[in-house]
Formats: structure tokens, sequence, C-alpha cells
């Protein structure tokens, strides 16, 4: 079995307001077995996004039309799909 994380479902574009987004579906190894997980990546603007004081993490805005956040939606399903094929949810409840 391998112990790299594998891409099993991969997208990505850009949007109107300046911003891109990307979605994996992915398999992740954890113990003896490949567990399912989604990644969501966003690449914005200087303008919108704001690292917070308290802590140093960061708030990003991503502006999106009706339409792509539809499609956003569509990818995040998709990639979740792929996941669930590999096996277990990397995080579970």
């Amino acid at each position: 079995m391998t112990t790299e994380p594998q891409t099993v479902y991969e997208v990505s574009d850009g949007t109107l307001s300046g911003s891109s987004a990307m979605v994996r579906g992915a398999a992740m190894p954890c113990g003896d077995q490949m567990c399912g997980a989604v990644t969501l990546t966003v690449r914005v603007p200087q303008s919108f996004f704001r690292v917070l004081q308290q802590d140093g993490s960061g708030v990003a805005t991503v502006l999106l039309n009706p339409d792509e956040a539809r499609g956003i939606a569509v990818w995040l399903d998709e990639a979740a799909r792929a996941a669930d094929r590999v096996g277990p949810p990397l995080y579970d409840s």
C-alpha cells in the first residue's frame, strides 16, 4: 500500500471576481488503510484576504456569481463521491 496521498478527482477554474478555486478528492493514508477526503483550495486577490491578529490565521473571501457557486457545489459533490469510493472518511464524527 502506498503511504502518499493520491488525487482521485481534481478540477479548478478561475472566477469572474479574479479568484480561483480548486477541488480535489483524495486518498489519504491513515494507519493501515486509505481514507477519503476532499480538499478545497482558493486563491484570492490581496484585497480579499486578511490575517487575523489574534492567532495569525487568515480569512479569505471569494465572491461568486450564482452559477459559479452552483458549479463549485457540483465539484464538491463529485469530489466527495470519489473520496467515498476510496474508503472510510479521513475524519469521522
